[in-house]
């Protein structure tokens, strides 16, 4: 009789040496992957801080800069911010003609059209800064920004419905009760250098939010390029508000007048506007507006530490005492931020 061969292997057997083969080499993709994977994640990381670190140093000397260069020419602000938006303009442009920055030509209908209101409402906030500069401090600008603080979260409510904690209301209330007793005993109180100061804060708070906007809607736009349309645009803008209230032929006068070091000082306060160009389109498309707040609010101890060196320390014990509520309630708002 025949003998009947027995089945060389199991159903079940097969099956069970198919998952292992597949499961063995999932395992071996996934020891491939993960470190890409970690690779990835650690260079966003990094690339996220150099950003942070970048913004935090531009923000300290863009204003102890401005200060300085207001100095220089103090009946013309507005051509300050003129010289600035060209000279970023004419580097990019420069950059890219050596072949190292890439970004595209012009177009009105794929870039120009949407920059109209974020190019104002970018150099808007430098403007402002620029006048009060004339007549107060810079801890004074960095106490007047605990309004932009208020209304930025306020705005986040209203147009995104982002909803903050307790802690970190109570903190914008004592950054109010800190500038308000600064306000009343600084030494260098004018109303008209506050009156600047608190339109700038109020500028700077649409900027925040504004801007973050435009920014959401082009994706596909490099940062480089999104740097030479708000300036480029913001300079008939500039213009329209600096011929008339300052004066072409003043101002060209008064350039002859300026001294070597003087012209050391605007000449880096235009590099610097390149640099808060950059550093500052960066931490709006990697931050939220409330983040992109934070990171000014960490700016201000520096500013404030700078400015005492370089123009001296306020010398009211009262206004001392606002400022550093201020500066605690800007710690404190960006840790009760970050942790909820």
């Amino acid at each position: 009789m025949a003998t009947k061969s027995l089945p060389t292997s199991h159903p079940a057997t097969e099956e069970r040496d198919v998952l292992l083969k597949n499961g063995l080499a999932d395992l071996e993709k996934g020891r491939g992957s993960a470190p890409a994977a970690f690779a990835d994640a650690s260079s966003s990381s990094a690339r996220l801080a150099a950003i942070i670190l970048l913004q935090l140093g531009m923000s300290v000397s863009m204003s102890l800069v401005n200060k300085a260069a207001v100095g220089r020419m103090p009946d013309y602000p507005i051509f300050l911010v003129v010289l600035q938006t060209v000279a970023t303009v004419v580097i990019l442009e420069v950059g890219k003609k050596l072949k190292y920055l890439d970004y595209n030509d012009f177009s009105w209908q794929n870039g120009g059209k949407q920059f109209v209101g974020v190019s104002i409402a970018f150099v808007t906030p430098m403007v402002f800064s620029m006048l009060a500069f004339k007549y107060v401090s810079v801890q004074t600008i960095v106490v007047f920004r605990q309004i932009t603080t208020a209304l930025t979260l306020a705005g986040e409510f209203a147009f995104f419905q982002r909803v903050a904690g307790h802690l970190v209301y109570g903190s914008v209330g004592m950054g109010i009760l800190g500038g308000l007793i600064y306000a009343t005993s600084a030494s260098d109180y004018s109303f008209v250098g506050y009156f600047w100061s608190f339109v700038y804060a109020v500028s700077m708070a649409v900027n925040c939010l504004y801007i973050k906007k435009i920014f959401n809607q082009l994706p596909q736009m490099s940062n480089f390029e999104k740097t030479y349309y708000q300036n480029l645009e913001a300079i008939p803008f500039l213009l329209v508000l600096a011929l008339p209230t300052e004066g072409l032929g003043g101002f060209l006068g008064h350039l002859t007048t300026i001294n070597f070091w003087g012209w050391c000082i605007i000449l880096f306060s235009c590099v610097a506007g390149f640099g808060i160009s950059i550093s500052g389109i960066l931490a709006r498309d990697a931050l939220s507006p409330t983040a992109f707040n934070i990171l000014g609010n960490c700016s201000k101890p520096m500013t404030v530490v700078m400015s005492f060196f370089i123009f001296g320390a306020e010398s009211s014990a009262a206004a001392l005492i606002g400022l550093g509520l201020v500066l605690a309630a800007g710690i404190l708002y960006s840790y009760a931020t970050q942790k909820k």
